[in-house]
């Protein structure tokens, strides 16, 4: 059945009406797959599943060579609250960083981390024969301001307040952190790869409980954590419609829990098309088709899957069909850094 030809029976457009829910029905129309699309998500996906089973590259993880003034004694590297430049706490900002690094990318089945005492890692002019890739982490800024908003953050986890719970006597203070990570080559001189995370840790100051270093140290896992989910946005699995239910109500996608999707994240749907460039070349363009939101009107998020609720649905006009290609949204609240959670676990 053709998508232009595609026409709801009278009783799914009677059941889409009013107070919709999911139900998981499968009703007519729901077999049809986006054939425009279908080609370009199944070999993504082929790509991505080949990738997978080759062997996990050999990576060690190692300070940039930034790092050297990040941890230079001699130096104030950053202004501001003196915990940003307390030695001690710069030293154990980088341990916390690497400790974070490692763990995150012992979870991803493309790298088999190797310790930095099996490894000969190649750098420069000295790269011979070494076979081992290189992750390196610097962290380009720490900072303590004082906090206008009403969360307290540990890392990843934030937490509203009420305003009983503020006190004259209490301070709010942000603890951010920036940090880059990137990946090089055997060779020691090709980069693969360089991204960047953010980290935010809100704690409170008190005339007894004065802040200390873990407000930093807090900031810089979150930050390694969002970094490294930069390479999983990147090389993780193409994201598409792997059926849909209720007359395309609502789509499933090919990842769910496992992969970090969460209900009440947002979704764009888009189709791969091909069209003339402006030298005349055939070029592919990727065309919005339709919105969504994980979770909503009771859909599941499975470990494998998540169910969206397509918004603005048009039971004669569908847009989104299976193997209809899709991508999980930022939010919109960046103070608080949200992100996508994803892993190859």
């Amino acid at each position: 059945m053709k998508i232009e030809n595609l026409i709801i029976p009278a009783i799914a457009a009677a059941m889409l009406t009013g107070c919709v829910s999911y139900t998981g029905q499968t009703l007519p129309g729901d077999e049809i797959a986006d054939e425009s699309n279908q080609a370009y998500a199944a070999e993504a996906n082929k790509a991505f599943v080949a990738r997978m089973k080759a062997p996990p590259r050999p990576v060690v993880v190692t300070e940039a060579p930034e790092m050297a003034i990040f941890l230079d004694p001699h130096k104030s590297v950053f202004s501001g609250h003196p915990l940003c430049n307390d030695l001690s706490v710069r030293k154990e900002a980088a341990i916390t960083f690497k400790a974070q690094l490692r763990e995150k990318v012992s979870a991803i089945k493309d790298f088999k981390l190797m310790e930095e005492a099996q490894a000969m890692v190649a750098v420069g002019d000295e790269a011979t024969s070494a076979s081992n890739y290189r992750l390196t982490y610097n962290i380009t800024s720490l900072a303590i301001r004082e906090s206008s908003t009403g969360f307290i953050s540990s890392g990843l986890t934030t937490t509203a307040l009420t305003r009983g719970q503020r006190s004259s006597m209490e301070k709010y203070w942000d603890g951010v952190a920036t940090v880059e990570v990137r990946l090089f080559k055997p060779d020691g001189i090709s980069q693969i790869f360089s991204f960047t995370g953010e980290g935010l840790c809100t704690k409170t100051e008190t005339p007894t409980t004065p802040l200390d270093k873990t407000i930093l140290t807090e900031a810089i896992k979150a930050a390694a954590e969002n970094a490294m989910d930069g390479y999983v946005k990147k090389f993780g699995p193409p994201v598409f419609v792997s059926e849909t239910c209720q007359g395309g109500r609502f789509a499933k996608l090919n990842v769910g829990a496992k992969f970090g999707v969460q209900a009440g994240q947002r979704v764009e749907f888009f189709r791969n098309k091909i069209r003339k460039g402006l030298s005349g070349e055939d070029e592919v363009a990727k065309v919005v088709v339709g919105n969504g939101i994980v979770g909503e009107k009771n859909a599941p998020v499975q470990p494998d899957g998540a169910w969206v609720f397509i918004e603005n649905y048009d039971e004669v006009n569908r847009s989104v069909f299976r193997w209809t290609s899709a991508r999980i949204m930022e939010s919109d609240n960046r103070s608080q850094f949200d992100k996508v959670k994803m892993s190859f676990q």
